[in-house]
């Protein structure tokens, strides 16, 4: 049975050369999932820096979500982060990889990658604007007086609400700050991650492996947050705004010099501390679940 003699042996060499494999459409979404789980407490110090009209260390500030909201106050918008991570992320990794496969990019061209970079960051933000700006104001609605609080019961309750109160294009508040952040950040966290990995298996010995994957995502996530972090700063000050704060774009700019010319990167240091292991660990899920479970393309399509 030829056929048969056929698929075995396709089978048996993708079990001998499992970086022949290619990813499945929800290991992106998956994996990030699993690190928003771990991640959530310090992006919700992250966000809170960023809008806090008095300077606060981090401790401080983590003191102060603790005393306004206890531990479950660490967690506030994790169900908007969550459905964040499920579209918008996950159409990102959709897009990078099925780009992957023109012959434009399959050539390892450097300029491609961060093009399609950059292409799957504009795919992603349609649906992620929208639950991020419901997970900002869940993150930071304990800051404001119990009068003023806006009370989302969760991701959901605050999608129908918003157009209700605000209007439909409330949704896209920040929207155009939003997109840009997105975009720079696919580019300089998916594409440069698999840029740096491709440079390194080429110049040298280093296997397509764990220690492979923790080391590039650890670069790429320092250089990511650098890039990034001043649009991060800008788009949390925008959403969380109440109509008519910030008329304009410029009028979020100036009220992000408040502290300074330190003013863009509040927050960096929670960021790095976030993204580091975020980014490490988004990474290495999802290798792992593609060598051990993806598609196997040796042989042909």
């Amino acid at each position: 049975m030829p056929v048969l003699d056929e698929h075995f042996n396709l089978f048996d060499e993708c079990h001998d050369l499992p970086e022949g494999r290619i990813p499945r459409w929800w290991f992106g979404g998956f994996s990030s999932i699993c690190v928003a789980c771990a991640v959530a407490p310090i992006d919700i110090v992250k966000t809170h820096m960023q809008i806090q009209k008095q300077k606060r260390s981090i401790l401080g500030t983590t003191q102060k979500i603790y005393r306004l909201r206890g531990i479950w106050g660490f967690y506030d918008g994790f169900s908007a982060a969550i459905l964040r991570q499920m579209t918008s992320t996950n159409i990102h990794f959709v897009v990078y990889e099925t780009g992957k496969q023109m012959e434009y990019v399959r050539e390892d061209s450097i300029l491609g990658k961060i093009v399609l970079g950059c292409v799957a960051g504009i795919s992603g933000a349609a649906c992620g604007i929208p639950t991020d700006l419901v997970n900002v104001r869940m993150q930071t609605d304990m800051k404001e007086p119990p009068e003023k609080r806006r009370n989302y019961k969760n991701v959901f309750d605050g999608l129908v609400r918003i157009p209700k109160e605000e209007g439909w294009t409330a949704l896209y508040k920040g929207g155009s700050v939003a997109a840009l952040k997105t975009t720079v950040g696919t580019s300089s966290q998916i594409a440069l991650y698999d840029i740096i990995k491709t440079e390194v298996r080429k110049n040298t010995s280093v296997k397509d492996g764990i220690p492979l994957h923790f080391l590039t995502s650890l670069v790429t996530s320092i250089i990511s947050s650098s890039f990034t972090h001043p649009l991060d700063v800008l788009r949390t000050i925008m959403m969380n705004s109440r109509p008519g704060e910030f008329p304009t774009l410029f009028h979020a700019s100036v009220h992000m010099m408040r502290f300074g010319i330190l003013g863009p990167y509040r927050g960096l240091v929670p960021t790095i501390v976030r993204k580091a292991p975020a980014t490490t660990l988004l990474f290495v899920l999802y290798e792992q679940l593609r060598l051990h479970f993806g598609i196997c393309s040796l042989g042909g399509d």
